[in-house]
């Protein structure tokens, strides 16, 4: 059990002045209604302890606390004036308080409220995030209307009592006005902090509104001849004074920052503003002085224009709205706008069935990468302006990011969704022309329809690109709803994509297989670092000499059910679930351990191991990668890292910076998978890469197709001329091999020379093919490379 240390002695004693000043005024109040013998004649005389008790309280929350010391100090001197103004009452003029005459206690007590006001002000100050520039108005209106309301006040009270003089008339005028605007301000405040300030500001505006209150009903009760209720007055008054004692050394708890917005606002300049204009229209039927008319009047000008003001801030937050609910790009409806829209649909009952399309563009990003932003853009404007011209009078088409779109169409079904679809696709079909190029794209769309998709409980989310869910995520049904919806349609979307069908609606299959890809990410994910995963090796054979000079790692996972996986199955989920790179990380760790295992046993093998385009964007990469060489006491040829041809044109820029890292720390490049992306030798020629992986397609073609064999001989020569060397993948028969080593390929790998297989298998291999070069003289290539069998059959 915990023990909390105890507050420090000064805070013990402010709450021991607390519960006393809570006593004080319990009695006092309690004398006030009671006779008590030996208490009751001196209450009211002692009612000062209490307001200068409450005031030092108020000081020593100032001085003790560093946190808002100027307001409570304020406060606190207010209280001490306040109390001082009793005393000195208490003093000279005792019970004779029937009369308006002011006297020097008068000061004591009106120092309290601008004392109050400046108080009240700061503490709020800290609440608002920031002050609009019309607040200046208020202040004017404000200003101005309560120089009218003093004036107007003053005549009708120095008309209702000619024998009073010019200061007991100025005093007494002034009071109902402070308490006015005390009451004011302080509801102001509760308007602006949305009744739920806290239970400081509840004890601290009891307290004020009950000084005005109590201020108040004392004048009107003097002025009209009556004697005051005692009983009431002490009490109302009593506990009036104690609330700021209270409020000052409670610990605040967090409360959200608060914004200038609702009637709170205007509260002070509306009622001030309609006083200004009751005093306009008094002056029609009773004398008032020009000064009190023209004060009146100013304040009702300085209303208007602070109406014309929140008309023009009003006009601004109209078109802050439409510009938050468009798309800066194609002047489409953003996500927020398509969601609302999509909420209101569903929240009407009889508005029938809606269906909802969501578009992807397939291989946007290869256009966008290859030929820049500006053109990408361009192309989603016209895009967008196609998919227009396919929908009916009244669809909703949004952007919501990316290449992404969605369509709303209101009244519809499956098959208005398919001859939509079929339209949009057909119309995106036609080739674009941007800035001066021709370009074709494709789409997927997946379609879900509303309500019949979203009887059952929303799905987890199926794809791992899934779309951001920012500024849509509410408790309400129908936003739940929507977002079902939208996860739906992305399901159908992603299997339309998958399959290359163009468009899908969703049914609840698709969604398994949704939960089913989710599922795995999240085995995989916790797979990482458990000894799930193992790594397979392939054999290089260099065609010239025999000789094994390196290795593939090809990773495989260990998966506790479903048995061995190949990396087809799991990787592009761990890329596209944003953790390639800790898959990457693990592998490179277990194809480094195993090469210092071979180098200590006298095999001078290196290892080649694929890594994926996030990792060439990451520039800490090649740091780690020669961190993990010093770690395994590896020189760097013992390693060779492989990136695809696709994944290395995607950002040239960030690839080469990488690449070149990695090359200055004398690690090898591979380029895997040549031949079957967009990429040039030309192009290649750009980027700091050693080798070149020719996909294995080439090789299956060469038997019935001449043509793939002098591709081949092409590439060879042209490659050998720019300084690379050629691995041919996919080698099955001898007749492969001598082929290949007659155009002069430099390594070959595949089948014929072993299938992958675990360390222990590879070593065997790696042995043999030693013993097998010792043993046997120069011969023909296909004599000098033995063909090994293995037990292990998992295809690469």
């Amino acid at each position: 059990m915990t023990i909390l240390p105890a507050p420090p002695r000064r805070f013990r004693l402010i709450r021991v002045a607390q519960m006393l000043l809570v006593l004080v005024a319990v009695l006092l109040a309690v004398a006030s209604f009671v006779d008590v013998p030996w208490f009751g004649d001196q209450a009211r005389s002692l009612r000062f302890c209490v307001a200068l008790g409450s005031g030092g309280i108020c000081l020593s929350r100032a001085a003790l606390v560093r946190g808002e010391r100027l307001p409570w100090a304020l406060l606190g001197a207010g209280l001490v004036s306040y109390s001082g103004g009793i005393i000195y009452h208490n003093v000279t003029i005792g019970e004779q308080a029937t009369t308006l005459e002011p006297s020097p206690a008068d000061i004591g007590w009106l120092l309290f409220y601008p004392a109050c006001y400046a108080a009240v002000i700061l503490l709020l100050r800290r609440r608002l995030v920031r002050l609009h520039r019309s607040v200046w108005l208020d202040a004017l209106v404000g200003l101005l209307g309560v120089a009218a309301l003093t004036s107007g006040i003053g005549v009708l009270m120095a008309r209702a009592n000619t024998d009073l003089g010019v200061w007991s008339l100025v005093v007494n005028v002034v009071y109902p006005v402070a308490d006015l605007l005390l009451i004011l301000l302080v509801v102001t405040v509760f308007g602006l902090l949305g009744w739920r300030p806290g239970r400081v500001w509840w004890l601290l505006g009891a307290g004020l509104v009950g000084f005005a209150c109590a201020d108040s009903l004392l004048l009107v009760i003097v002025e009209a001849g009556c004697p005051p209720p005692v009983g009431v007055m002490s009490t109302l008054w009593l506990f009036s004074a104690l609330m700021p004692a209270l409020a000052a050394w409670l610990r605040p708890r967090w409360q959200p920052s608060a914004t200038m917005s609702g009637w709170g606002v205007i509260a002070v300049p509306m009622v001030l503003a309609t006083v200004a204009l009751g005093l306009l229209v008094l002056g029609a039927t009773i004398d008032l002085p020009p000064v009190t008319v023209g004060l009146a009047a100013a304040t009702v000008l300085a209303a208007l224009a602070r109406a014309g003001r929140t008309f023009i801030e009003v006009q601004r937050l109209a078109d802050s709205s439409v510009l938050a609910r468009t798309d800066d790009l194609t002047g489409l409806a953003n996500r927020r706008a398509f969601l609302e829209r999509l909420a209101c649909l569903e929240r009407d009952g009889d508005a029938g069935s809606v269906v909802l399309l969501l578009l992807d563009l397939d291989r946007f990003k290869v256009i966008n990468d290859s030929l820049g932003h500006h053109t990408g853009d361009a192309l989603l404007i016209q895009v967008g302006s196609r998919i227009c011209a396919a929908l009916r009078p009244g669809d909703l088409l949004a952007r919501l990011g990316g290449d992404e779109f969605a369509v709303l169409l209101d009244h519809a079904d499956a098959d208005v969704a398919r001859r939509v679809a079929d339209r949009v696709l057909a119309i995106l079909a036609e080739p674009f022309d941007v800035a001066g190029t021709t370009l074709h794209i494709s789409a997927s769309i997946g379609a879900a329809i509303h309500p019949g998709d979203v009887t059952t409980d929303p799905a987890p989310t199926a794809r791992l690109t899934d779309v951001p869910e920012t500024d849509v995520l509410e408790t309400d049904g129908r936003k739940e709803e929507a977002q079902t919806l939208l996860r739906r349609a992305d399901v159908a979307m992603y299997a339309a994509k998958t399959g290359r069908s163009g468009f899908e609606t969703f049914h609840p299959g698709l969604d398994a297989g949704s939960r089913e890809r989710l599922d795995m990410v999240e085995q995989l994910r916790a797979a990482l670092g458990t000894g799930q995963l193992e790594v397979y090796y392939q054999l290089k054979v260099a065609l010239a000499t025999g000789r094994a000079e390196s290795v593939e790692a090809l990773v495989r996972w260990r998966h506790p059910t479903r048995g061995l996986l190949g990396p087809e199955v799991f990787v592009p989920l761990a890329e596209q679930a944003g953790f390639i790179r800790m898959l990457t990380g693990e592998v490179l760790g277990i194809a480094l351990d195993q090469a210092r295992r071979w180098q200590a046993a006298g095999l001078n093998i290196a290892v080649a191991v694929n890594i994926a385009a996030p990792d060439l964007l990451d520039r800490d990469f090649p740091t780690r990668v020669r961190r993990l060489l010093t770690q395994f006491g590896l020189p760097p040829a013992a390693l060779e890292l492989e990136i695809t041809e696709t994944a290395l044109m995607r950002d040239q820029d960030g690839s080469a910076r990488v690449l070149a890292a990695l090359r200055e720390n004398g690690i090898g490049i591979a380029v895997d998978d040549y031949g079957v992306g967009y990429s040039s030798l030309a192009r290649l020629l750009e980027l700091p890469v050693d080798v070149l992986k020719l996909d294995k397609s080439f090789l299956r073609r060469m038997a019935v197709d001449p043509r793939a064999e002098e591709i081949v001989r092409s590439t060879v020569r042209l490659a050998h001329a720019l300084g690379l060397r050629i691995v041919v993948e996919g080698v099955e028969t001898a007749a492969a091999v001598q082929m290949l080593g007659d155009v002069g390929c430099d390594l070959a790998q595949g089948y014929f020379f072993g299938e992958p297989g675990p360390a222990e298998t590879i070593t065997e291999h790696l042995r043999r093919y030693r013993e097998t070069m010792a043993a046997q003289p120069e011969s023909a290539v296909d004599r000098r490379l033995p063909r090994h069998s293995s037990a292990v059959t998992t295809a690469p």
